[in-house]
């Protein structure tokens, strides 16, 4: 066989290998971001081959060009990712979208090893609203109402770095009030009835075991007298079973800041959204109700379809685990403790007169006995440990007409953030012991 025909041979079958390469990724997909990358890398020096088989030039000529090309655009991405490494880009701002699961997904987060991660210090973030269950039905966000916050040095929801504060208050998404105004949030208010300073440490996403490590690392240098820990029964159970395989899962911390901040990953994220409109989820929409306001006006209002899931007696143990060593640290620092117990919407909704649910399957759900449950475990491990349940002044507030809850969303309107804040208000007030739920039989 002549050299020619032999290279053609070898060209032929190099594209052959090629296009059933091409085919199977077409077929089977891209399964993730650094899936995606090897076969754009690979796709990339295939390429390469495929031209240096088919042209006519010489092979050193082409090994010229490969290394010219190669190496300009090796310079060019050094140059993009070093503006990253540098800390003067973070394409997350460009290209940036939150992906369910993945926290570091969107500008304004860094990862933090115990905590897995952190909002940015001094972050500031405006948007329009759109509620988390208004997002699963395809609401569209409201340009007439904007969504306004920002951090602490810290990246705790306080309008000014705090060297101290006479309470602290520990929790998650509900404490750090994303949807309310600095003004109206509840932390604000409580130290408005208070009369004192009150630093707001909650931090959407966090369960039990980070909050704790909140309250250690930033809560106790500001030499508190009281501390407030908010329990959420709508996702600090689950929060807490998963806490320690995030934390085996979370790797490098220099690697993971760098790697959701960098053009490589945030590309490669945008080629993954689905171009597809928005599909809304089905099954939300027969988890509603129509809820009468004082004045008379019909609101249609969704609920979470977690919201009534039984809690194991294992899962409420691990929960409860770090309020009870969060209790020990403050009593061996003379601070005074009380749980807030933070419920559902269904919880505080389901039985209101004013309140019609609108489905068979929102009908057929039932209220747990958590609140209770947690009481006296808590009371169990150190009676004095205080507690309040925030359900009766929501539930109070919701039957004259105030609506407590966003309806396309599971957190407060600013009118529940203000309730919530009385009723913690008024059992620092009062006192403790409180008294004790009777136990199921």
């Amino acid at each position: 066989m002549r050299r020619d025909d032999h290279r053609g041979v070898i060209a032929f079958a190099t594209l052959a290998v090629f296009l059933a390469g091409s085919a199977i990724f077409l077929l089977t997909g891209v399964t993730t971001i650094r899936h995606l990358l090897d076969n754009v890398i690979s796709a990339y020096l295939l390429g390469w081959a495929l031209y240096g088989m088919f042209n006519r030039m010489p092979l050193s000529e082409t090994g010229t060009r490969f290394l010219l090309t190669t190496g300009s655009l090796v310079f060019c991405w050094v140059l993009a990712e070093g503006a990253v490494l540098l800390g003067l880009v973070d394409y997350r701002v460009l290209f940036g979208s939150y992906e369910s699961g993945t926290a570091l997904s969107v500008a304004g987060r860094r990862f933090d090893k115990e905590l897995l991660w952190r909002h940015d210090p001094h972050y500031r973030y405006e948007a329009p609203y759109q509620g988390n269950i208004g997002r699963a039905l395809c609401i569209p966000p409201d340009p007439a109402r904007t969504v306004a916050v920002r951090y602490d040095r810290n990246g705790f929801r306080n309008a000014r770095d705090l060297d101290s504060a006479e309470i602290v208050v520990i929790g998650d998404s509900y404490m750090e009030g994303y949807f309310t105004p600095d003004e109206r949030v509840i932390t604000t208010r409580l130290s408005e009835l208070q009369e004192k300073s009150v630093a707001n440490l909650g931090h959407s996403g966090y369960g039990p075991q980070q909050e704790l490590v909140v309250l250690q690392r930033f809560g106790f240098p500001l030499a508190p007298q009281t501390v407030v820990w908010a329990f959420f029964e709508g996702n600090d159970f689950l929060d807490a079973e998963r806490y320690e395989e995030k934390l085996l899962r979370s790797g490098n911390g220099w690697w993971q800041d760098f790697w959701f901040r960098s053009l490589s990953r945030n590309v490669s994220a945008l080629l993954f959204r689905s171009e597809q409109p928005c599909t809304p989820d089905e099954s939300l929409k027969e988890l509603r109700a129509e809820f009468l306001d004082s004045m008379h006006r019909t609101t249609t209002v969704f609920f979470a379809s977690a919201e009534v899931e039984r809690v194991s007696e294992p899962t409420l143990l691990k929960a409860v685990a770090p309020i009870i060593r969060a209790a020990q640290l403050c009593r061996d620092r003379n601070i005074r403790f009380l749980v807030a117990f933070v419920p559902e919407k269904f919880r505080v909704y389901h039985d209101l007169p004013n309140l019609a649910l609108s489905t068979a399957a929102i009908r057929q759900w039932h209220v747990s006995d958590v609140p209770g449950r947690l009481q006296r475990l808590l009371a169990d491990a150190d009676p004095r440990i205080e507690y309040v349940d925030l359900t009766p002044a929501l539930k109070t507030a919701a039957r004259s007409g105030i609506p407590t809850y966003l309806p396309d969303d599971t957190h407060w309107t600013d009118e529940g953030n203000l309730v919530a804040a009385d009723a913690i208000h008024r059992a620092l007030q009062k006192g403790f012991p409180a008294e004790l739920p009777p136990r199921n039989p």
